[in-house]
């Protein structure tokens, strides 16, 4: 195993699991409960990490990482349906429900 990612939040942590697993890649976190020991602990001590299975597949979980946090963040969508504005990454109206175009 190795650790291919530090988080600043258990949340981020998450989420770069979900990133990872969509590409086939077996992830773990660790240190999720270790927040509660902040204070007794150091803090680069009780971030969560993340850590691949497979060795091999570390490269190719840091660099998919690292894409994921430098995508610049897309322009606003507005839905045709009901002409609220949505986020650019949102593949669906958050109002309606419907698809938003690309």
């Amino acid at each position: 195993m190795k650790r291919v990612f530090i988080a600043p939040t258990l949340l981020d942590a998450q989420l770069a699991v979900d990133a990872l697993s969509s590409l086939g890649i077996v992830t773990h976190i660790l240190n999720t409960h270790a927040v509660g020991a902040l204070g007794d602990l150091p803090f680069m001590q009780a971030e969560p990490e993340v850590w691949v299975d497979d060795d091999a597949q570390a490269i190719r979980a840091r660099d998919a990482l690292t894409g994921l946090h430098e995508a610049l963040p897309r322009a606003e969508k507005n839905c045709a349906h009901c002409g609220e504005h949505n986020p650019g990454n949102f593949l669906s109206c958050w109002q309606c429900g419907r698809a938003l175009p690309d």
